[in-house]
């Protein structure tokens, strides 16, 4: 055969380097495209429509090959299918679409949604506290990040009016033949006791969170921008609309006694605290207060003499 194309002329040898020069260029071409083509990598997605609060089983879930992107870490990897199934649809999510960490409450979810922290904390929730409540003083919601250790004081001035019932019918005196025995008279301890009770009563003071509750999140601050960016210069959007609030993680039994103080306290005053090893206190009553006064000028003035 080599001899018949020797025949016709053809030299062998540019043929073999034409051939060669065109293998080299298909596999250098296949590796350029190659070498441009990004990364690919295998995420879940679902295999139907999930609407908000439909419990994930393992048939609404499959492995699908994605281009590795930004967006990449929001996708929830294929191998990590036993952490969504059970977990609930906190967004909605199509047929066909990756599913987002952000879009469930599940283990695969876990330091994307603010309710993934109650999985470490139970007995606990998270509560929002506004900090443009009228009756609320703290600094700019720009002082706090999550982390921060917060106490909440509650100042009370009065006590809410109690309804009063008047009596159906009056007090009726039965003479007795026998001699009205003395009253008893209550022990020292007992006064003492009854007095400070008395005392305890509004204008009040009350640490409700004497060991400090921590910050979750802080909701409403603004983003940060670029100063070197204008392109959003001319926007009429402004966020000094949205409302400003901590997300607190309180116990159960304190959500009550938090949105009570909210509604009734006069005033509630939010500090920011470096340790949590306070003790609870009965409150600071304003005989306390006036008790302190006197105990200082009586100081100021005894040791002046």
């Amino acid at each position: 055969m080599l001899k018949r194309i020797a025949s016709t002329g053809v030299n062998l040898v540019v043929l073999g380097v034409s051939v060669g020069i065109f293998l080299v260029a298909f596999i250098a071409l296949n590796a350029l495209g190659a070498a441009q083509k990004p990364p690919t990598i295998s995420v879940l997605s679902a295999t139907r429509d999930l609407n908000i609060g439909d419990v994930i089983t393992l048939n609404d879930l499959a492995v699908k090959t994605v281009f590795q992107d930004d967006n990449a870490s929001l996708y929830i990897p294929g191998e990590e299918v036993t952490g969504v199934v059970g977990g609930v649809v906190a967004q909605p999510i199509f047929n066909g679409q990756p599913v987002f960490r952000s879009a469930i409450v599940a283990q695969a979810a876990e330091g994307t949604r603010l309710s993934a922290v109650l999985a470490k904390f139970p007995g606990f929730s998270l509560f929002p506290l506004p900090l443009d409540a009228m009756n609320l003083v703290s600094p700019d919601a720009e002082a706090f990040l999550p982390g921060d250790l917060v106490g909440v004081t509650v100042v009370i001035t009065s006590r809410p009016q109690q309804m009063t019932t008047p009596t159906a019918m009056p007090e009726v005196i039965i003479e007795s033949d026998y001699e009205a025995q003395p009253a008893a008279t209550p022990a020292p301890q007992e006064v003492a006791q009854t007095d400070a009770l008395s005392r305890a009563l509004p204008p009040l003071a009350k640490d409700l969170f004497p060991m400090g509750v921590r910050v979750i999140s802080v909701q409403g601050l603004p983003p940060e921008t670029d100063s070197s960016d204008t392109s959003n210069s001319d926007s009429t959007f402004t966020t000094l609309d949205q409302p400003q609030m901590l997300i607190l993680l309180v116990p159960n039994a304190s959500r009550e006694v938090l949105s009570l103080a909210l509604q009734q306290g006069d005033r509630l005053v939010v500090s920011l605290m470096s340790r949590g090893d306070e003790t609870p206190t009965a409150g600071f009553t304003y005989w306390d207060f006036e008790d302190l006064f006197k105990s200082d000028r009586e100081e100021v003035l005894g040791g002046g003499q």
